[in-house]
């Protein structure tokens, strides 16, 4: 069992299952996006839920406890497992040479998308873990000044059975 959370707007009732993000801009396809720090979960809040809608007053952090223990063929893990990670880079870059030689130039996260669902990539894959890299945001959850020394990681799931504890946390005001 792991603890994450889940950053969202706050639509004036408390959510009892996270938001299924959907749509080609999603990093690794429609699913259930958490943060495994609660302090990247708070920046994404501020720097991109308030910042994307102007008139929102505050987001909601959710706390939740996913069951993580089954087959490793059900996880792609590209932080901590080399093996997944050297799969993944292998999968992520096939396609983009193979686009790249088609079209003349490099796919967009839409396409790589589209490319996932077409054919059904991940089948079978109840979570993937994902590092993606920090901002530089005027946040100070850093010790020591501009080295990103903490891994910013994100985990998505596709099953909501992994999902067995969901909580609200806290809710941040925008400040806009």
């Amino acid at each position: 069992m792991i603890t994450l959370f889940h950053t969202n707007e706050n639509r004036g009732n408390r959510l009892a299952i996270p938001v299924y993000a959907r749509g080609n801009k999603q990093w690794l396809g429609d699913g259930y996006y958490f943060w495994q720090d609660y302090e990247f979960a708070e920046e994404w809040g501020y720097n991109r839920i308030c910042k994307i809608n102007k008139n929102l007053k505050e987001f909601d952090i959710y706390e939740a406890d996913l069951n993580l223990d089954f087959p490793s063929e059900h996880i792609i893990d590209t932080v901590f497992n080399e093996e997944d990670y050297r799969g993944f880079l292998k999968v992520v870059e096939l396609f983009a040479v193979k686009y790249q030689l088609e079209f003349g130039e490099k796919p967009t996260l839409e396409e790589f998308n589209d490319f996932i669902k077409d054919f059904d990539l991940w089948k079978g894959i109840k979570a993937i873990r994902f590092q993606d890299l920090p901002t530089n945001s005027n946040r100070d959850y850093l010790k020591i000044k501009n080295f990103y020394y903490k891994k910013r990681i994100q985990i998505v799931v596709y099953d909501v059975k992994v999902i067995r504890r969901f909580e609200h946390k806290v809710s941040l005001s925008c400040k806009n």
